[in-house]
This record gives C-alpha cells, sequence and structure tokens, in this order.
C-alpha cells in the first residue's frame, strides 16, 4: 500500500481575522515568510506616508515656516517616512521575533525561528490593518494623527504620560495580544509565564515607540 503525503495548506494573512486558530495549526507545521512580510512592509508604507500626510506642520513647536517650507517638509517627511515604514516594518518584527526566540529557548521551546518569525508576521497583520483603518479614518476627518480613534484615548482626550499609557489600550492592539498568547500556546508551546514575559516586553515597546512625542 502507496503512503500518500497530505500536504499542510499555508496559512493565510487574512485568514487571521476569523480563522486564527487554524491558521496558527498551519503555520506550525507550514510557517511562510517572504509574501507576508513584504505585503505588510508595503502596508506598513501606506501607513506611514499617510501619517506624514496627517501632521498638520504648521502647529509643529519651532520658528514658523513659509507655505515653500512647509512643503518642502512634508516632501521629505513623505520621502523618509516611507522608507522608514518600507524598511522599519520588516526590521521590527525580525528584532521582535529574535527577542521572542530567545525567550522561548530560555523556556526550552522547540520552536524554530523560521516557525516565530512567521507567527510575528501574521499576528502583526492585526495591528497594521488597525493602523491603516485609523489613518484612512483621521485622513478623511482631518484628526490627530498620534492619536489612534480606536483608543481609549481617544474618549478621554488625556496629555502627557497619561495619554501615552492610555493610547496603548487599543482594539486592535489588545486583538493582537489575544492573537499571540494563543499563537505562542500552539506554535512555541509556551506556558503561561513565558507568555507574560513577552507581554511585558511588547508593552514597553509599544508604549515607547507609539508615545515617544509624551517624553
Amino acid at each position: 500500500m502507496e503512503e500518500q503525503t497530505i500536504k499542510t495548506k499555508k496559512p493565510s494573512l487574512f485568514g487571521m481575522i476569523f480563522q486564527p486558530g487554524e491558521q496558527f495549526e498551519r503555520l506550525r507545521e507550514r510557517p511562510v515568510i517572504w509574501l507576508p512580510l513584504i505585503l505588510l512592509s508595503i502596508l506598513g508604507t501606506v501607513i506611514a506616508v499617510l501619517t506624514v500626510l496627517n501632521v498638520d506642520y504648521s502647529t509643529l513647536p519651532g520658528p514658523a515656516m513659509s507655505a515653500e517650507e512647509l512643503e518642502l517638509t512634508k516632501m521629505f517627511g513623505i520621502i523618509f517616512g516611507g522608507l522608514g515604514g518600507l524598511f522599519g516594518t520588516s526590521i521590527g518584527f525580525l528584532v521582535v521575533a529574535a527577542i521572542l526566540f530567545g525567550i522561548a529557548k530560555i523556556a526550552k521551546s522547540s520552536v524554530s525561528f523560521k516557525q516565530m518569525f512567521s507567527l510575528i508576521i501574521f499576528t502583526g497583520f492585526i495591528t497594521t490593518i488597525g493602523q491603516l483603518l485609523n489613518q484612512l479614518i483621521i485622513f478623511a476627518i482631518g484628526g490627530d494623527p498620534y492619536v489612534m480613534l480606536t483608543s481609549v484615548n481617544s474618549l478621554i482626550g488625556a496629555d502627557g504620560v497619561l495619554g501615552a499609557v492610555l493610547g496603548v489600550f487599543e482594539v486592535f492592539q489588545i486583538w493582537y495580544y489575544v492573537l499571540l498568547a494563543l499563537g505562542l500556546m500552539k506554535v512555541s508551546a509556551f506556558q503561561t509565564g513565558s507568555i507574560y514575559n513577552c507581554y511585558y516586553f511588547l508593552y514597553f515597546r509599544s508604549y515607547c515607540c507609539s508615545n515617544w512625542r509624551s517624553f
């Protein structure tokens, strides 16, 4: 009797929205990196450009700028912001994956780096679509690009450190943390203590990176 090999389907980014558990099972058996990483890098570029376009440069601190200077500043912002979004997205995923992989090895998990990197990319899709949705709405209504409309701070409107803390509590970010915990358990066989350590790191990273203007 001939043996038949059933090839596991590739995980789907959009499947993370409605069937995340199934995607994690596929990801564990067949981790995918390049295509979703390229797609999220493109989306990261779009988000960065939208963020720059949503900034009102006339309100920035410093000497007043002429109309020509404002346009030049915005143009450079679009160029460097776009490049930052294109390369920064993949670098950010790589750094997070490397740190969590280190935690996994300390916890004696058998997860491979490819599996961890793929997990971070696929769960990162949730925060990416959240940022894209927020920046598109802000672009349409002319809001503050640094205040996520789906965050607690968008309702309270706090400034300074309190605003920075409340800004991290955001719908898509919470969704991301839930999926990440599920993914770490399914793909990496993480125990609760290891997941908490990952959360501490990710919360601190989100607080510093997303709210750097508050310092």
